[in-house]
């Protein structure tokens, strides 16, 4: 036995080593996830109890993190300690993720001794699985299973692409893994599949379509599948967290439009206006460039386009099926979105097989992005770390306010009720909003009191603020905090949130 496995050890050390390369790089980039860190939500998974959480994930038909809540506390995992452990198990199915994917489209390229060939692919399927929308994936407490929804669309593109028996049957089921684990995770699938599909069978265009339909299908049913669960759970439960509805014609385009437009040249805010537009240009002009110089333009030029198109469309989808006014896309729902530089970077360079300035001014593009992106998984970490401090600060204080407050009338506190002033802020003074990432708990409704029940160590009932503070709190403005915000009458507390 133990022959057997130095064997395959010998057999596999250079793959184990670039696998060990890839851990160490994604661990180093992910430290500040592994220490302790908080989004909105956490502050609930930590309040609510078990019964509550799982109702909640069952009804948006995520039943592996409602599994892993009933383990968790099956099995008594103190909080902190769990939250380290799925953390941890999160930056690994990233990271196997990545290695799948490079390993993948080397063997479908057959360069096994081109080391720059290698190279530019390990870097490529990096900027794939690690970009701007997945660092959200790490924020959360269930960051295994949403992460592991992202290896199961790794998969389940690759097995799509592959010559074994029963391929669409198994990637179907594979990818429907994915999204009972999280549905934005699978957003990635067309897209990756698209590209790897037009290498794979290069110059057939009907086989591409036919592909790329066959796609298309197995996605839809999942998506179907997974709305038609969320009705049932809803039903049963007696609760819709989501609404659902058929849109006209005119709000279907205009939902396109906007969160089409928004996506391109806001990128959910972060970094400068436009700067991904700008990106897509310099990269299209690139391969427009080659292409007429190759004279290979209707066939190129349209894979083009449909995978950049796929990339920006399929995020969007589920939002057509939604009321205009509870339509929203947060960036972990948007995954191909966020990884559309690298699919297309991944595109250009399979078409690019020879060196030219082209290649040399895509492979700068290249390691910009793997810098830019391992810097704002640094950036974005960190801001976390910084929000979640600054909240406990304020949570802190509003406790030792409370604690005074009962020593002094014998009054305990059991209720609080929460109000906003007319400008409530997303973030902190000084700091640029970065979505969920440090979007603050003591600014939110439904987090702050959570917030203060962690810190506090107690629990607190939520009432209505009476009319007369609604009235006199709605006037102010502030912009940190204010002994002012606080109102104690008998047992309750009135918190206005700035």
């Amino acid at each position: 036995m133990k022959e057997k496995i130095r064997e395959r050890i010998e057999k596999n050390k250079y793959n184990i080593c670039i696998f060990i390369g890839m851990m160490i790089f994604a661990f180093i980039i992910c430290t500040n996830f592994i220490r302790t860190h908080f989004a909105q939500d956490t502050y609930c998974i930590y309040a609510y109890d078990s019964s509550a959480l799982i109702i909640n994930f069952l009804l948006s038909n995520r039943l592996i993190s409602a599994l892993t809540v009933w383990i968790s506390d099956i099995l008594n995992i103190p909080f902190f300690i769990n939250m380290k452990i799925l953390t941890i198990l999160g930056i690994v199915f990233l990271t196997v993720s990545w290695f799948i994917l490079y390993k993948f489209i080397t063997k479908l390229n057959n360069k096994p001794n081109d080391i720059r060939y290698n190279l530019l692919i390990a870097a490529i399927s990096f900027i794939i699985i690690f970009n701007f929308c997945t660092v959200e994936y790490l924020l959360f407490w269930e960051s295994a299973v949403m992460c592991l929804g992202i290896l199961c669309t790794i998969i389940a593109s690759c097995i799509f692409n592959t010559n074994i028996k029963y391929k669409n049957i198994v990637a179907f089921f594979v990818l429907f893994l994915g999204s009972i684990c999280y549905q934005g995770a699978i957003t990635l699938f067309i897209p990756l599949s698209l590209v790897l599909l037009i290498y794979k069978h290069k110059e057939n265009i009907k086989k591409i379509i036919f592909e790329t339909i066959k796609t298309g299908i197995i996605y839809a049913i999942i998506m179907l599948i997974n709305l038609l669960a969320i009705k049932i759970f809803s039903n049963i439960l007696n609760y819709e967290v989501r609404k659902t509805t058929l849109l006209s014609i005119p709000d279907i385009f205009y939902t396109l439009i906007k969160m089409g437009y928004d996506m391109v040249t806001k990128t959910f805010g972060i970094g400068p206006k436009y700067w991904y537009l700008l990106l897509i240009i310099v990269i299209t002009l690139i391969f427009l460039a080659y292409v007429f110089k190759q004279k290979k333009l209707k066939i190129s030029i349209l894979e083009y386009l449909v995978l950049f198109i796929s990339c920006i469309l399929i995020p969007i989808l589920p939002m057509l099926a939604t009321p205009i006014e509870n339509q929203y896309m947060e960036t972990r729902m948007a995954i191909s979105f966020g990884s559309s530089i690298g699919i297309i970077l991944l595109f250009v360079n399979l078409y690019l097989n020879k060196l030219s300035v082209s290649k040399y001014l895509t492979d700068i593009i290249v390691c910009i992005m793997i810098l830019v992106n391992s810097m704002y998984f640094i950036y974005a970490s960190n801001e976390n770390i910084v929000t979640n401090n600054l909240d406990k600060n304020i949570a802190k204080l509003i406790i030792e306010e409370i604690n005074n407050y009962q020593r002094q009338t014998n009054l305990k506190v059991e209720n609080i009720g929460l109000i906003q002033d007319k400008n409530p802020m997303s973030q902190y003074d000084e700091h640029r909003w970065l979505g969920v990432i440090n979007t603050r708990s003591m600014g939110t409704e439904w987090a702050a009191i959570e917030t203060m029940e962690l810190y506090s160590g107690k629990k607190f009932n939520k009432v209505e603020v009476p009319e007369n503070f609604k009235q006199a709190f709605s006037q102010k403005d502030w912009n940190n905090f204010n002994k002012e915000q606080l109102i104690f009458d008998g047992n309750n507390l009135y918190l206005c949130l700035y």
